[in-house]
């Protein structure tokens, strides 16, 4: 250990020394309320302790149940209040080269959606999670649910941008929902998704202050995981709200798991192609960052044509 010596400073200079540091951190509260003003909204501030719970999917639901329920234990155990899973969690995603939804059968997600609500109940704790869903139209869509620490189903997002081999099965989605949860707003999103930068910035229109990202990007392409961890951190920092990330664990992650906060910087990192649970205490305000954006930015591209 390194110490300093500091010489002794004359009794006067020393007062005058004391009184302009108080003046100093006297000011700096003031700028720092006023800036905390700016950022957070009066009496919203929310401490959070979020798990993420990276898994390898199987295209069998009693597979994914019995991973889901191990880390269920594991996150209670360690006081966390929310879980977010990967895309398809539930009913596994559509390998590559499969044609169709055979390995879904919706009478059995159902039942295992309504068990898991119970579990949320139980264990009083929040549950993200994405499943291959048959709406009331016949409809199958890319979806994730939202189920709160009480066993309610508080919100549900189907995919938007969705790849070529998605859309053989699933019919993109038509809405961006936000929700509120615990004084906060919440928006979700899915996988592929995170390339499209609009989407995240009207959901920080929204007021949004944490961002649940479900995704099963794995198979190929290991050089994206920089790539794609850049992406992530980009989308919380030019929106400045927190994102909760969770990938399918592989094989051959595209990219990892991981809790960012606002500034960009993540909380917390799973290891790569690794089932595991990561964790990490966070206290959410307003959304932070850059405010002051143009909401019309498309008319310029009509503009530059006329």
């Amino acid at each position: 250990m390194v110490s300093f010596n500091l010489p002794v400073i004359p009794s006067l200079l020393q007062t005058l020394f004391m009184l302009f540091a108080g003046l100093s951190l006297f000011l700096a509260g003031i700028a720092g309320a006023q800036s905390s003003e700016s950022r957070q909204l009066a009496g919203s501030i929310t401490p959070l302790r979020a798990a993420v719970g990276q898994f390898q999917l199987k295209p069998n639901i009693d597979a994914n149940l019995k991973a889901i329920e191990s880390m269920l234990e594991i996150a209670a155990h360690n006081d966390a209040e929310l879980i977010v899973f990967p895309e398809c969690a539930l009913t596994g995603y559509p390998p590559p080269g499969r044609d169709s939804l055979d390995f879904i059968n919706q009478d059995s997600t159902e039942k295992v959606l309504k068990y898991l609500r119970q579990r949320a109940r139980d264990l009083s704790m929040a549950i993200a999670l994405g499943a291959g869903w048959q709406d009331q139209q016949a409809i199958w869509r890319n979806r994730a649910f939202f189920i709160d620490d009480t066993g309610e189903i508080l919100a549900y997002y189907d995919k938007i941008q969705q790849t070529d081999h998605e859309r053989k099965f699933f019919r993109d989605g038509e809405r961006l929902p936000t929700f509120s949860w615990r004084n906060l707003r919440l928006g979700m999103l899915i996988c592929m998704d995170m390339r499209y930068p609009e989407l995240w910035r009207i959901m920080r229109q929204s007021g949004v202050n944490l961002m649940l990202h479900l995704a099963s990007a794995y198979g190929n392409s290991e050089w994206k995981v920089p790539v794609l961890e850049g992406t992530m951190r980009c989308r919380a920092a030019e929106n400045g709200f927190y994102i909760v990330s969770c990938n399918n664990a592989g094989p051959v992650q595209m990219m990892v798991s991981g809790i960012y906060n606002p500034d960009g910087l993540m909380l917390a990192r799973a290891n790569y192609a690794v089932e595991e649970v990561i964790f990490s205490d966070m206290v959410i305000g307003a959304p932070e960052g850059f405010v002051d954006f143009k909401s019309d930015i498309y008319l310029l591209q009509k503009k530059s044509k006329e």
